[in-house]
């Protein structure tokens, strides 16, 4: 059996890793799982796993430019929280290329914000660094 690298990581396997995520059989609880779970998803375009990790207030509607982005990695750079707010962080970069960019390399470096909702850690935000 091939063993299939994770999106987040690969260095680990997909079917270890952010697989039970995406397959519902669990959900993350800390926000460096849930920004790898869901860099993953991106990456898979798992669009309904997205929405679930998605606060109901900024999850947007249209997922149609998922195809237009092909993702090459992952760095997590900071992790942190602010528990008088309850409000936990993650600063990364992920690199992509997007072919309506005619497939020019480009990165995201973002301080992604996440809070509970439904007793659930979802993604709320972000700021582009």
């Amino acid at each position: 059996m091939k063993k299939t690298p994770c999106p987040c990581n690969p260095t680990a396997e997909y079917h270890n890793c952010c697989e039970p995520y995406h397959l519902g059989k669990t959900y993350p609880t800390r926000q460096e799982t849930l920004m790898r779970s869901r860099y993953s998803a991106y990456v898979l375009h798992n669009i309904d796993y997205l929405k679930l990790t998605w606060h109901s207030t900024t999850c947007p509607n249209d997922f149609d430019d998922m195809d237009a982005t092909k993702w090459l990695g992952l760095k997590i750079n900071k992790i942190h929280e602010n528990s008088d707010n309850q409000e936990y962080f993650v600063e990364f970069i992920a690199r992509y290329k997007d072919s309506n960019q005619n497939g020019k390399a480009d990165k995201i470096h973002e301080l992604s914000r996440f809070i509970y909702e439904n007793e659930r850690l979802v993604y709320i935000d972000g700021e582009f660094l």
